[in-house]
């Protein structure tokens, strides 16, 4: 039959429990204090990404304003430019060109790029997980209406180049005088739309607390050119509290 072999150590099993105990102890304590650097860091880069985004979502927030404040001047553009073509004859009327620095067209639109790099930042980051889930879910609204927007401002930007046949003497043939009425009915809708989705993202920065001061907004606005052709062309332009107020999803 086999013995058991009793083990002994040399010092007796407290001494090893106590050594196995500081040992344990050691690696709780590495442990933790890992976590504690990881934490450290994470917190660092998710103070940094919201930094970068309530800069970004700034931009948006007064962009979207000079959109809506606006809307009306363009469709009053667009109204105009309709009458010129159905009041033309055979040959088109010119419309007068709109000149503004490296800018000329027949009709004056904003035109914002509405980026996303704070976003995709903390996205790639895995920043985005991090942040409470009624602002990763606002943020996550907002920047899909974005990327429509962003869309529909490339749109624009084709008609825009279309439409600047309208500064020449060209034939009005039916053909030409319904692409034309066409081209400026879409342009039309997409102004129409688009004056909603802005204050749709107006309403996604309030709700995350981001929204920038009214008089701050304001005074940037008022600074684009847009604005001051609409002003200085006296067509018609949305009050700045009906251009502020926020639209619910």
């Amino acid at each position: 039959m086999f013995r058991v072999l009793r083990v002994r150590p040399p010092n007796g099993w407290p001494a090893v429990w106590w050594e196995l105990a500081i040992v344990a102890l050691g690696v709780l304590i590495a442990l933790v204090a890992q976590q504690w650097a990881d934490g450290r860091s994470w917190s660092g880069r998710a103070e940094g990404a919201r930094a970068a985004l309530r800069q970004e979502l700034t931009e948006h927030y007064t962009w979207s304003v000079e959109w809506r404040v606006v809307a009306p001047c363009m469709l009053a553009q667009i109204e105009r430019l309709q009458q010129r073509v159905l009041a033309s004859g055979a040959t088109l009327e010119p419309a007068p060109i709109i000149r503004s620095g490296s800018f000329s067209a027949v009709f004056r639109p904003p035109n914002k790029e509405y980026t996303r790099s704070a976003y995709d930042s903390a996205l790639h980051d895995g920043v985005v997980q991090r942040f409470e889930p009624v602002f990763r879910s606002e943020l996550s609204v907002h920047y899909q209406r974005v990327g429509n927007v962003a869309a529909m401002v490339q749109e624009n930007g084709e008609d825009y180049r279309q439409l600047f046949s309208l500064s020449r003497p060209i034939p009005l043939d039916p053909g030409v005088r319904f692409e034309l009425l066409r081209t400026l009915d879409r342009l039309a809708g997409r102004i129409a739309f688009m004056e909603i989705l802005a204050g749709h993202l107006i309403g996604h920065v309030d709700r995350v607390g981001m929204a920038p001061p009214p008089h701050r907004v304001r005074g940037e606005v008022e600074r684009f050119g847009t604005w001051q052709f609409c002003r200085d062309q006296r067509l018609p332009l949305q009050s700045w509290r009906e251009a502020m107020t926020p639209l619910t999803n």
